[in-house]
C-alpha cells in the first residue's frame, strides 16, 4: 500500500470517528407506563428495530434499550415506533418462491411498528428483510394484520390476495372515502397514508400524528456538473528491449470534465448514495529517450471514464457534510489514441480498461462540493506486445449541483 493510499484510509477512518448519526431530541414509554425524555440516535431505520440507543442528555453516556423494557419510542417530529404483538406473515414475496396458498401464514411475534398515522384509527408499518406489511388498530383495540399477499395458481401464475380492501370497508369514513377509492387503493406506504389521514379527518376529526416528513424523503435524484484537474503520469516498461522502450513521462496536469447523476437510498437518514459520472478527460506527453539521435517517444490519450460505486454521507451540520467514494472505473478509450516510438514500427494502440478509485470530498447546502479522489494504476497496452504500463492519476473535482 503507498503512502497516499494508506493516508487516505486514514483520513477516512479519522472523519467517519466525528461524524456519525445524530441524537434527536424524543422519548420512550416503559412497561410501567412511565414516559422518559432524552435523545434517541436516529439511525432511520430501513427494518424495523429491535432497540434503540438513548441518552438522557446531550453530553450524557448512551444507553442500549431493548424491546423487551420498552412500551413505544419516539423522535419529535420524526418517528414513532409502538411495541405490539402481532401476526406476522413471513411468506416470501419473491416471484421464485412464492407460497400455493392464498391465506396468509402467520407467526405471533413481539414488534416495534412504525407509525403512519395516529388518530382514531392507526396506521402502522412493519418491514423486514423480504417483506413490507401494514396493521391498523380501531379505537385503541386489537392490532390487525391489512391483509396482501402474492400467491401461486395452476401452471405458475400469480394471483393477488387483496383480503385489505374489504377490511379497509369497516374502517369508519366520510363520503370522502367512497367504496370506489378502496377498490383501486394499492398496498402502499402511500396509499394506505392517504385512506387513513382521510378517514381521521372526517366529521371533524384529526390527524394526530403522521411519521412521513415529505419534504425530508424528496429530492433523493441529483444531477452535478463535475469539472476537475487530474494530475497524472504514465510509464512503460518493455520485456524485450527495456533500454530501447523503457520510458518514464513527466506528472502532467491537465482538465477533466463529468457529469454525475446520484440515486440517494431513502433509509439511514440519506447517508448512501449511487453515483455514476461519465467524464472526458486526457494526458498528452512526449520523452526524449536518446539524446544523441533525438529519439522520443509520444503518448496521445484521452478516453470516456465511467466510474460507477457508492457514496456515503457523514453530517458535520445542517449545510456541511464530508462525503467518501467508492467506485469502480470502465475507461472507453477514444480513437487515436496510442503510444508512438520514433525509428520503429512499434505504434501500439492504448486498449480500454478498467481499475478503481476512492474519494474524499465535502458538499456544502447540498449545492456546492470538492473532491480528492485517487486512481489505482492503469495498464493500457494490449496484450501480446511484451509491454506493460502504468497510468497514475490523482484528481482535485469541483461540483455544483443543478437539482
Amino acid at each position: 500500500m503507498n503512502k497516499k493510499t494508506f493516508f487516505f484510509l486514514t483520513l477516512c477512518c479519522f472523519i467517519n470517528s466525528f461524524a456519525q448519526n445524530s441524537f434527536g431530541k424524543g422519548s420512550y414509554v416503559t412497561e410501567k407506563d412511565q414516559k422518559v425524555e432524552g435523545f434517541i440516535k436516529n439511525l432511520d431505520w430501513k427494518n424495523n428495530p429491535t432497540q434503540f440507543e438513548f441518552k438522557s442528555s446531550e453530553s450524557s453516556k448512551s444507553e442500549i434499550l431493548r424491546i423487551s423494557t420498552v412500551k413505544s419510542f419516539e423522535i419529535d417530529d420524526k418517528v414513532k415506533y409502538v411495541k405490539s404483538k402481532v401476526n406476522i406473515d413471513n411468506s416470501s414475496t419473491f416471484v421464485s418462491s412464492l407460497s400455493t396458498e392464498k391465506a396468509p401464514i402467520y407467526t405471533e411475534e413481539t414488534v416495534f411498528l412504525k407509525t403512519l398515522v395516529q388518530g382514531d384509527t392507526n396506521l402502522y408499518e412493519y418491514n423486514s428483510a423480504t417483506s413490507k406489511l401494514f396493521f391498523y388498530q380501531a379505537d385503541n383495540g386489537v392490532v390487525v394484520p391489512l391483509v396482501y399477499k402474492k400467491y401461486f395458481i395452476d401452471d405458475n401464475k400469480v394471483a393477488e390476495n387483496n383480503e385489505y380492501r374489504n377490511q379497509l370497508k369497516e374502517v369508519k369514513t366520510c363520503n370522502e372515502v367512497i367504496e370506489k377509492e378502496i377498490g383501486v387503493l394499492k398496498y402502499t406506504t402511500k396509499d394506505l397514508t392517504v385512506f387513513f389521514t382521510k378517514a381521521n379527518s372526517c366529521n371533524g376529526g384529526s390527524v394526530n400524528y403522521q411519521s412521513i416528513t415529505e419534504s425530508e424523503k424528496k429530492n433523493l435524484f441529483h444531477v452535478t456538473l463535475r469539472p476537475g484537474i487530474n494530475f497524472s503520469s504514465y510509464s512503460v516498461e518493455s520485456k524485450v528491449m527495456p533500454d530501447f522502450y523503457n520510458a518514464n513521462f513527466d506528472n502532467k496536469t491537465s482538465f477533466r470534465f463529468g457529469v454525475e447523476a446520484e440515486f440517494v437510498l431513502p433509509f439511514n437518514n440519506n447517508k448512501l448514495a449511487v453515483i455514476i459520472e461519465p467524464t472526458y478527460q486526457y494526458y498528452n506527453a512526449d520523452k526524449i529517450l536518446d539524446a544523441s539521435t533525438n529519439r522520443g517517444v509520444r503518448i496521445k490519450y484521452s478516453s470516456i471514464e465511467l466510474p460507477v460505486g457508492l457514496r456515503y454521507y457523514m453530517f458535520l451540520d445542517k449545510n456541511s457534510k464530508i462525503f467518501v467514494n467508492a467506485l469502480g472505473v470502465f475507461d472507453a478509450v477514444l480513437e487515436k489514441s496510442k503510444l508512438e516510438y520514433d525509428n520503429t514500427f512499434v505504434t501500439p494502440g492504448l486498449k480500454s480498461s478498467m481499475n478503481m478509485a476512492f474519494g474524499i470530498g465535502y458538499k456544502y447546502a447540498d449545492r456546492y462540493n470538492v473532491e480528492f479522489r485517487i486512481n489505482s494504476k492503469r495498464d493500457m497496452l494490449p496484450g501480446g506486445t511484451s509491454m506493460e504500463s502504468k497510468y497514475k492519476n490523482f484528481s482535485i473535482i469541483f461540483g455544483y449541483t443543478l437539482f
